[in-house]
């Protein structure tokens, strides 16, 4: 008989399968017992189909959506709640008060730390207030006062990359203001090697585990080619930034670039597992095992430095196949999904 049980709701689980797996490692290693559930908005999901449950659950804007958690949550006795997109990180924040009172913890920030991280603007007034040096941020207001070219836009409140781009001219920004939205803000362009820091922040506040990986090649918002590196100034920084997190437990990713013999300019915080986070897990950091850990009362295992730099990853497209009961209904059907 396994000495715990745990079953875990991931929520927009989408095509997050490694991570699922590794969760799943993680609990075999730890004998513990229960079921991995996943949810979505769409049957169409990787992960929907290699959960030991898939469940279809309303869109993350809809006042229908936390309720149906909480549903699932009771009726499958959830004890651990993770997201892993931004799309429902300030709904599960102000409702994790009720989550909890029926047992399930969710690894999530207080509502001000996550509602930071959800908007730009704050972000980039943490960051320099916790001294450590940032991109120039301007909103859209403030730019067309002074504009300047090149610079890279990006919404307020984004993710996936999506809306963001380097922009050359006023006519290059018009048409991406007609695109998406006038929800935007404005930073210097700086070029330079980009970098990700994963880091695992326990309940204390204390940050016990960082790895900072460089971003070798993007899709989609996404790392595909990825390289663990030991660098002291983004481990420091990364330990700055994640004990400044105040209410925060768990994973928890922080991107930067650096130009050439300059320091690291941070720009973006996101309070969830990152995408390419499986390449920290498998250099060693192993993060579903120290979340699970903390979860269970378990003393964690996690260490600064129990990492292998120089780890490349190199991420490629699977399949899941599974029978379509309804086709018509299948995102994309009648017009194609571009991502």
């Amino acid at each position: 008989m396994a000495e715990h049980k745990l079953n875990i709701l991931f929520t927009c689980a989408g095509r997050r399968v490694v991570l699922l797996e590794a969760f799943r490692r993680a609990m075999k290693e730890l004998d513990v017992a229960g079921k991995i559930l996943a949810t979505d908005i769409t049957n169409a999901s990787a992960a929907f189909h290699k959960a030991d449950k898939g469940i279809v659950v309303p869109p993350t804007g809809t006042v229908e959506y936390i309720p149906a958690l909480l549903k699932i949550c009771t009726s499958e006795n959830i004890g651990l709640v993770i997201p892993l997109t931004d799309l429902d990180l300030r709904s599960l924040t102000r409702r994790r008060e009720e989550f909890s009172s029926i047992g399930s913890e969710i690894m999530i920030g207080s509502p001000e730390t996550i509602g930071m991280c959800r908007d730009k603007t704050l972000t980039s007034k943490f960051l320099r207030r916790i001294g450590l040096q940032t991109i120039r941020t301007f909103s859209l207001e403030q730019f067309r006062e002074k504009p300047f070219f090149p610079c890279f836009i990006k919404p307020i409140r984004g993710s996936a990359s999506i809306g963001t781009g380097k922009l050359h001219s006023e006519a290059e920004m018009n048409a991406h203001l007609a695109t998406y939205g006038n929800l935007m803000l404005f930073q210097d362009y700086v070029p330079g090697a980009e970098y990700t820091l994963d880091i695992y922040r326990s309940r204390s506040g204390k940050v016990l585990s960082v790895v900072p990986r460089q971003r070798l090649a993007i899709r989609a918002g996404e790392v595909e080619k990825g390289l663990t590196v030991n660098d002291s100034e983004l481990i420091d920084a990364a330990v700055c930034l994640g004990e400044n997190l105040d209410g925060l437990w768990g994973v928890v990713n922080a991107q930067c670039r650096r130009p050439s013999g300059d320091k690291a300019h941070f720009f973006e915080i996101n309070p969830r597992f990152g995408g390419g986070a499986p390449l920290s897990i498998n250099a060693g950091a192993d993060l579903p095992r120290y979340v699970l850990e903390e979860t269970l009362g378990m003393p964690i295992s996690a260490g600064m430095g129990k990492f292998q730099p120089d780890m490349l990853m190199l991420r490629y497209d699977d399949a899941v196949f599974v029978h379509a009961d309804n086709p018509s209904e299948l995102p994309g059907f009648d017009t194609p999904q571009k991502r």
